[in-house]
């Protein structure tokens, strides 16, 4: 019998075809887990800084800093979805209560939530900023409680709805 003096190094067209039909499975399986990842990573962070949690966090936040500044002896809730407080400018040197603060829904546009600040005079009062807070509002309410107020503020934004009740304590007489 004659050898052959062939070495059979290197790999048949068929083990080549194999070993890209697995590569190709893994490349696809490590793209899936990626794009799933990011999808996950998007939604997590729209949650975040999306609409609702937005405004949620800035609503809290306004409420609280006017209100617990605010008198407990003056304030107005006006059905459900209006309040007013009184408060002094420079609590030091002010002897009435000279500022006001209203937060209330948007009659044209109920989604919205502003706080309307305004200088009160003998007469009347002015306006001096208003500053909307929520645009996503799909309900309010206002409910006084012993020495604070209540907010109970729900926002859907479509993609995630929140609900944010928050009690404000009135500190100054």
């Amino acid at each position: 019998m004659k050898q052959s003096n062939q070495n059979t190094r290197g790999l048949t067209l068929m083990e080549l075809l194999v070993a890209l039909v697995i590569v190709a499975i893994i490349v696809t399986a490590i793209s899936v887990m990626f794009v799933d990842t990011h999808r996950g990573w998007l939604d997590s962070y729209a949650k975040i800084h999306g609409g609702a949690a937005d405004d949620a966090a800035m609503s809290q936040v306004a409420f609280d800093k006017i209100v617990r500044k605010a008198s407990r002896s003056k304030y107005e809730v006006v059905g459900l979805e209006e309040l007013t407080v009184y408060y002094y400018e420079d609590w030091q040197s002010s002897d009435e209560l000279d500022r006001y603060a209203r937060f209330y829904r948007s009659k044209s546009n109920p989604a919205q939530f502003y706080v309307e600040h305004g200088e009160v005079n003998e007469d009347d009062s002015d306006v001096l900023s208003t500053v909307l807070l929520a645009s996503t509002v799909s309900d309010l309410e206002f409910k006084p409680t012993s020495g604070g107020i209540e907010m109970k503020l729900s926002l859907d934004d479509g993609r995630e709805s929140t609900t944010l009740v928050t009690t404000a304590i009135l500190h100054n007489e």
